[in-house]
């Protein structure tokens, strides 16, 4: 094994789980998109508010995995 190479497959795996973390997040994002969307066609609209502040919160948490791989 060459000097460097196990630190280079640890970031490789760490960029690969946070990838994977991130798609479960987005589709998230979209599940609550489409169920406030069927909600507002359906005639109601209170599940817009919570579902805006949860979404709002996984972008937080989107933008701070963003700022982490930056820093790797």
């Amino acid at each position: 094994m060459k000097p460097g190479e196990g630190r280079t497959r640890q970031r490789s795996t760490v960029f690969v789980a946070l990838l994977l973390f991130n798609l479960v997040l987005v589709l998230l994002q979209l599940w609550l998109f489409v169920s406030v969307l069927e909600g507002v066609v359906g005639g109601g609209s209170a599940m817009a508010v919570p579902a805006a502040v949860a979404s709002l919160g996984l972008f937080a948490v989107n933008v701070w995995m963003l700022r982490g791989l930056y820093r790797l």
